[in-house]
């Protein structure tokens, strides 16, 4: 032990200076190290912050292309306001060298190329003074116009604040895809569902109107339908050759409205909408589905006729909403409500229907029946509250504009 501790104090007292220069090259080591993550991770911060604002002018300038056929240099101008406009360049220390503007007006896409210039801090010290980013951004505008049908679940658990925000959000939804001022063959319709739905003046001629033994039935039970058993329980065949049924006398004080570009039709077919009754999920998705049918043709006004599935200048989409579990059916041969909403939305989705679903502060046990029914799992919406649901609603309407990032 004496050994030991008289080499500790020799190492103590030695006055060589060799430790001193490696420790100080370690510290510079340490110095550096650490001042590379700090550049890094802030050339990584500002590269997110640059791409976000690529992607809007990007979006700007297709959704332009598209609408305005701006000149090259009108769009270059557009794209660079857009662009500085969301990525402060001071608050982000940053210098942009240039961004190219490459629009293909065949398709209305636009090709964004931005070169971002970072100044490093402590990275200077070994040379590299700057960090040179390059960012890219695609964006197209669809010019295929869309038949959208919405299926809205106005049962009694939407009654209060819930019924306010769905109008809300379902004229969102309207004012993007119908746009005044913008030439276009978009359509709209919409199906209310609670305990049965209300075909108003159709009914007559849609449904049998007789009970299950083949007796009248009474006044009440005229425009509530429901639905039909047998070959075409979950198809979208005609009710000319197979019609629906009448089991219920309660239906929802709105009534069904065909595709329409009408804006005071559809601003009153949202007004109607008043909360009451249960949930026949399976129903409203029916209808959903029969608004966009080209079988259907025959019993709708002629404004209001449906494109041929095969048409590839359309799509056609259901937007399916819900915010409770699907609790009632007529049918017991078809199965549940939920049976029935999974065998209609398979018959949709062969048709090629496009399906959103939105679940607006739905049970747990609901969310399995609208991730069945969504085309993808980006197609499947969870909505918490009102200023939710209508973010939704916008978003759905703005992907099914055309206007999108392409990469």
């Amino acid at each position: 032990m004496s050994r030991v501790k008289q080499s500790l104090l020799k190492f103590h007292t030695s006055e060589s200076g060799a430790i001193a220069p490696i420790f100080g090259l370690m510290m510079l080591v340490i110095t550096v190290a650490v001042g590379m993550s700090v550049d890094t991770a802030r050339g990584s911060r500002v590269s997110s912050m640059a791409a976000s604002a690529l992607d809007a002018a990007a979006l700007a300038g297709a959704k332009a292309l598209r609408l305005s056929n701006p000149t090259d240099a009108e769009l270059t101008a557009l794209v660079l306001e857009y662009f500085n406009t969301n990525f402060q360049q001071n608050a982000a220390n940053a210098l942009v060298q240039g961004v190219t503007v490459t629009p293909n007006r065949e398709d209305n896409s636009v090709q964004l190329v931005a070169n971002v210039r970072v100044p490093t801090t402590i990275m200077a010290i070994t040379g590299t003074n700057y960090l040179d980013l390059t960012l890219n951004a695609e964006a197209v505008f669809d010019v295929k116009d869309v038949e959208v049908s919405m299926m809205l679940d106005v049962s009694g658990s939407m009654a209060g604040s819930k019924i306010e925000d769905l109008k809300l959000a379902a004229a969102d939804l309207i004012e993007i895809l119908l746009p005044a001022d913008v030439p276009h063959s978009n359509k709209v319709a919409i199906a209310p569902f609670s305990t049965a739905v209300n075909a108003g003046d159709l009914a007559a001629t849609i449904s049998n109107g007789t009970d299950s033994r083949g007796r009248s039935l009474p006044g009440r039970y005229t425009s509530c339908v429901t639905e039909r058993r047998g070959t075409n329980a979950f198809t979208d065949a005609s009710p000319v050759t197979d019609k629906l049924n009448r089991r219920s006398a309660s239906c929802p004080a709105a009534e069904i409205q065909p595709l329409t570009n009408d804006l005071d039709a559809l601003d009153d077919a949202i007004a109607s909408l008043s909360a009451s009754g249960m949930t026949a999920g399976h129903l409203g998705i029916a209808w959903a589905s029969y608004l966009l049918s080209p079988q259907w043709a025959s019993v709708f006004p002629s404004e209001s006729t449906p494109v041929d599935y095969d048409n590839t200048d359309f799509r056609k989409v259901a937007i399916l909403m819900t915010d409770g579990m699907f609790n009632n059916y007529y049918e017991n041969p078809n199965g549940t409500s939920v049976t029935q909403a999974r065998a209609l939305c398979d018959s949709m989705k062969a048709n090629g229907v496009t399906i959103y679903t939105v679940g607006f502060q739905v049970p747990a046990d609901v969310v399995p029946t609208l991730q069945y029914c969504a085309t993808s799992p980006a197609h499947y919406y969870p909505a918490e509250d009102g200023a939710a649901l209508r973010l939704t609603f916008k978003d759905i309407a703005k992907r099914l504009n055309g206007l999108r990032l392409s990469s």
